[in-house]
């Protein structure tokens, strides 16, 4: 009877590093699964996961890290007044008066609106162009609305706004960023250096979607390129 072959019978087998080369592909096949996995994840989903982590956790830092570079705002409702009737007119008449001590008639203006009393103040003054570090000239203009904003019982909300020229710099994304991170620099401000209750501050970034001129000229667009301090009483 003819003898047979058995494999695997009688020889040396594999070398032992196979075994660990082996263990070793294993682990590079299943880490770049899980790297596939991540990159397709909802990213959507994911910003709002961490978004609610960052809101619970107290802070939401502008400018830096992936979830600052989102072109998609989040909903914000206007604050709007209940009016205060003689303490607006009072509030009015102090503006009015900041402003023509200071010769800022071109570069300042105001309004009483349903929403509140809305001081509007030209980005050229507070910040140069495409940044959101405030200008030394900013500080004594940002000092007397600071009184103002102690003197008088209202919430104040600080909302940044842009012309309609994109932006897309290493720290600023979009138009959305920029102002954001504008009137988050006016909120730090009024809080480290002046003492202003955060209770009494909010802030907001609208870009180029409220504009108060026609963004077809250079004039308009720096009208519409503004820091604004609604005044409203909750």
């Amino acid at each position: 009877m003819p003898d047979e072959e058995e494999g695997g019978g009688g020889g040396e087998g594999a070398p032992a590093w196979m075994a660990t080369f082996s263990d070793m592909a294993t682990l590079l096949l299943t880490f770049f699964i899980m790297l596939l996995s991540f990159a397709t994840m909802d990213i959507t989903k994911f910003r709002d996961a961490m978004g609610s982590i960052q809101q619970a956790l107290g802070f939401m830092p502008v400018g830096t890290g992936m979830f600052q570079q989102s072109s998609s705002p989040a909903n914000f409702n206007l604050p709007v007044s209940r009016g205060a009737g003689g303490v607006n007119q009072q509030l009015s008449n102090d503006i009015k008066e900041m402003i023509e001590e200071r010769g800022l008639q071109d570069d300042i203006n105001f309004e009483s609106t349903p929403r509140g009393v809305i001081l509007r103040v030209k980005g050229r003054l507070f910040f140069p162009p495409g940044d959101a570090s405030l200008k030394p000239e900013a500080y004594p203009i940002l000092d007397r609305i600071a009184e103002l904003i102690k003197k008088f019982p209202y919430r104040v909300s600080i909302e940044g706004h842009t012309d309609n020229i994109p932006i897309n710099s290493p720290k600023y994304a979009s138009n959305w960023e920029l102002s954001m991170a504008r009137a988050l620099s006016v909120l730090r401000f009024l809080t480290k250096s002046k003492g202003i209750d955060p209770k009494k501050l909010s802030i907001a970034g609208f870009a180029d979607t409220k504009p108060v001129a026609p963004n077809d000229t250079p004039e308009g667009r720096a009208k519409n390129r503004r820091v604004e301090f609604v005044f409203f009483e909750e």
